[in-house]
């Protein structure tokens, strides 16, 4: 507390002296530092105790000698955000009048001034202190601090930025709107915003709160806000408009309709104001004369911000030209008069008078009438005017038609007459088969009768040529004749008949004749050949007799008659004659007898995988080959037979010598598995194929090459077991020796258990 005392009572001393000088000295009036605490009553300053006394002496003290003003700091905005790695501007300051500025960048104290301001680094995350003076009259300022914070872009945006009218209470509802955001963690809840109300200035402000309303509005008015945060300047700013409900207040222009006017006529005025008071703008602005169309009236949102738009359909009626349809344009002479009708056929209809106001048919030549419309209708200035001509009744003169033969073309009818008279005819088209009346009735309005003519058909004849039998091919074609039994002229098609192939043959009459086409088929029959086949037989046999009939029905004699069974040759069949036939030549070959004289074979070496029988026949014929029961085959060789003895049986393929069996052919082979389930099959195995050979054995291994079983080839073989055990089922090996054609051998291999 001592010291709190004295040290009051130093600066209150001081404040005392340094007043007490500038009063004397300078007689200084008006001078006043509040940043330091300084204030000014009259021409004394003063020292508020809360202010730095040091700061306060050293600024007194620190006037320039030629001055009688003390500078003061100039006025900065900080803190000063900026997001990381944005583009900053150079830092601001205000100076008082006629003053300079010292930018001392970032150094509190010292540091050479500058009066380029500097631009901050946005580089690095955190906060940077730049400082600035004044001079005034020569007189430097303290430095004013101003903090530049560079922030992190962490993604944080302002949440649910939105309009909420029901945070409005009823009594503010239909005057302000409600703008709200949520807070957001990621960000300090210190916002900046700037709104505007439609048609006022922009209003600016911070708040620390996640809400501004707006008052004193109008019904509809409406409001724009922009708001950003004031600390984390990476976050973007976000702007909506909120307006204020019209309620009860909405109101519609009261603009009368426009009734229909005619092209061309003055166009009514759209004024700018309905007549309950609300003002605005058409689109289209003026009313066009010559189209209809609708033109809207759009309020001025400013002062009629409840106001609805209202459309005006405004209808242009064209200028219409009366028509008519119904009035002749020409009427026979002395005929029923056509009234002249006092309405168009338009729509709507257009009222008027003729001049003339009747027509009189009793005087040949045109009249032309005028029609004029009664006022007040929209029509054109150009009349309407019809000519009707009286014209003399007229009779067609169509030419006679000549009779004319039964199905030729039939002459055409034409709808205008040689004198110029247009109609149509009942029947409309002549019939080429039947005779009969036609009427030609005019057209209306032509003053014209009608008129008959009557076509007479001529029947058509039929030639009589009578039918042509069939003959052979190859024998002579009747001829076609040109005129038929029954005087008919004309020719035929094709002219002349075929001898080799049947077909049909048209006659068609000359033009001169009314007479039919007549169709004769002929027949030419093909000659057949006899289907006798050629065959043969053995010499010294017995002589085959030669059939006088072939297989296919055909008679006739042989040349030679009676077969040489000696020697082969040559035999023609002659068919006998009227059947249409031709001649056949056979070939008798006469095979030599008993050529087939011994047979042979020879085994492809034992335990082959191929075992190949080849059959050796000894004579001079052509034979056949079968292995045991199967079919006979042209090659000698079987292939893949299976183990075990077999027979072989050759025979003469004419059957000319006796066929030959042997039935001793050994191939020698062993059983790729066996079953030892006590079936009957298979149940031991052993190779019975060199059951002769006595003295040779076999050795059994199992897959390791352990020795199981010795057997011989006349034995009852391996039943599967070993020391009693049945062995599983697995693959085994074997050892055998033999002998092949006298030469010793040695085989081993592998056989399947299967159980």
């Amino acid at each position: 507390m001592e010291k709190f005392i004295k040290s009051f009572v130093f600066i209150f001393l001081i404040t005392i002296l340094c007043n007490a000088i500038l009063f004397a000295k300078n007689g200084i009036i008006g001078l006043e530092n509040k940043s330091l605490g300084l204030v000014k009553s009259g021409s004394i300053f003063t020292l508020k105790t809360s202010s730095n006394s040091k700061d306060a002496l050293l600024f007194l003290i620190s006037r320039n000698e030629n001055s009688d003003i003390l500078a003061s700091p100039p006025t900065v905005t900080t803190p000063v955000y900026y997001c990381q790695n944005a583009v900053a501007t150079s830092l601001t300051a205000t100076v008082s009048s006629g003053g300079t500025l010292n930018w001392y960048g970032t150094n509190a104290t010292g540091g050479t001034a500058s009066a380029t301001a500097p631009t901050p680094s946005t580089a690095t995350v955190g906060t940077t202190s730049y400082y600035v003076s004044e001079t005034v009259g020569g007189v430097e300022s303290t430095r004013s601090k101003i903090d530049v914070i560079v922030v992190a872009n962490n993604g944080a945006t302002i949440l649910n930025f939105r309009c909420d009218a029901s945070q409005i209470l009823p009594a503010d509802r239909a005057s302000s709107v409600f703008f709200d955001w949520s807070n957001n963690p990621l960000i300090s809840n210190s916002y900046n915003y700037t709104y505007t109300v439609q048609s006022g200035s922009p209003v600016t402000g911070n708040t620390g709160v996640s809400h501004v309303q707006v008052f004193n509005m109008l019904p509809g008015q409406s409001a724009t806000l922009t708001l950003s945060s004031a600390t984390h300047p990476c976050v973007p700013p976000q702007t909506i408009t909120c307006s204020v409900p019209c309620g009860t207040s909405t109101v519609t222009p009261n603009f009368s309709a426009i009734a229909p006017f005619c092209t061309g006529t003055p166009a009514p005025i759209l004024g700018p104001t309905s007549p309950n008071g609300i003002s605005g703008t058409w689109m289209p602005a003026i009313i066009s004369n010559t189209t209809s169309g609708s033109y809207v009236f759009t309020p001025n949102s400013t002062l009629f911000p409840c106001a609805t738009t209202q459309t005006l359909n405004v209808i242009v009626t064209p200028l219409v030209t009366p028509t008519f349809t119904g009035i002749p344009t020409n009427v026979c002479q002395n005929a029923t008069a056509p009234i002249l009708p006092i309405t168009s056929n338009n729509t709507p209809a257009i009222s008027g008078f003729w001049s003339p106001a009747s027509v009189n048919t009793a005087v040949l030549g045109p009249v032309t009438y005028t029609f004029t419309p009664n006022t007040g209708q929209c029509t054109s200035a150009t009349p309407t005017r019809v000519t009707i001509d009286i014209v003399p009744v007229v009779t067609p003169n169509f030419a006679s038609i000549p009779p004319f033969c039964s199905g030729t073309t039939a002459p055409l009818l034409t709808n205008t007459s040689p004198n110029g008279i247009v109609g149509t005819w009942a029947p409309s088209t002549v019939s080429n088969t039947v005779s009969r009346n036609y009427v030609f009735t005019p057209n209306p309005n032509q003053c014209a009768t009608t008129q008959t003519l009557s076509v007479t058909i001529i029947p058509k004849g039929t030639p009589n040529f009578p039918a042509i039998a069939p003959f052979c091919s190859g024998s002579a074609a009747p001829i076609l004749a040109t005129t038929s039994p029954n005087g008919i002229t004309g020719i035929w098609s094709p002219s002349t008949i075929s001898n080799t192939t049947s077909g049909s043959y048209v006659f068609t009459p000359n033009t001169s004749e009314c007479a039919n086409n007549q169709i004769l088929t002929v027949t030419v029959t093909p000659l057949v050949q006899p289907n006798f086949s050629n065959f043969s037989i053995c010499m010294g046999g017995l002589t085959p007799i030669l059939n006088t009939t072939s297989p296919n029905g055909i008679s006739g004699t042989w040349s030679p008659a009676i077969v040489n069974n000696m020697a082969s040759g040559a035999y023609v069949f002659s068919p006998n004659s009227n059947q249409c036939a031709t001649s056949q030549t056979i070939n008798v070959t006469v095979n030599p007898s008993n050529t087939l004289l011994d047979v042979d074979w020879t085994v492809s070496e034992a335990f082959a995988k191929n075992q190949v029988v080849t059959v050796i026949a000894t004579g001079t014929g052509d034979y056949l080959y079968q292995l045991d029961d199967g079919p006979f085959q042209e090659s000698p060789v079987f292939e893949y037979v299976s183990l075990g003895t077999h027979s072989i049986t050759v025979k003469d393929k004419n059957g000319c010598s006796l066929p030959i069996t042997r039935t001793n052919v050994l191939v020698i082979n062993y059983p790729k598995f066996f079953t030892p389930n006590a079936d009957g099959y298979n149940d031991t195995w052993n190779i019975f194929t060199l059951e002769d050979q006595l003295n040779f054995r076999i050795l059994i291994f199992d897959r390791h090459g352990k020795f199981l079983k010795e057997i011989f080839p006349n034995g009852t073989g391996w039943d599967g077991t070993y020391i009693g055990q049945p062995m599983p089922a697995n693959d085994y090996w074997f050892s055998i020796e033999y002998t092949e054609q006298d030469i010793p051998k040695k085989f081993k291999s592998h056989f399947s258990l299967k159980r």
